[in-house]
């Protein structure tokens, strides 16, 4: 009787067991995708950030734009926009 149901538990699990180790869904953004996110992040002055205080404050934004700035040659990062996102201090006009 032990082994009977045994074998019915056996064989009713195995049509579950191979479901759960198959990926259906991919996971929405590529490698490239995200590396590309965090610079753009990195160049708006968005990151980096402390733990403590997120989100950051505009002061940190303009303090992190300015770095970039800096460490990248680049001196009109200040109007960098994200579409939907109003940049921190926009460029005067």
């Amino acid at each position: 009787m032990k082994l009977l149901t045994a074998i019915a538990v056996a064989a009713l699990s195995l049509p579950f067991g191979a479901n759960a180790f198959a990926q259906t869904t991919s996971s929405g953004l590529t490698r490239a995708e995200v590396i590309a996110q965090l610079k753009q992040a990195q160049a708006e002055g968005l990151v980096p950030t402390s733990n403590s205080d997120y989100p950051p404050t505009a002061a940190e934004i303009a303090r992190n734009r300015e770095i970039y700035a800096i460490q990248h040659g680049t001196h009109g990062t200040a109007a960098i926009r994200t579409a939907g996102m109003p940049a921190a201090h926009p460029a005067s006009e």
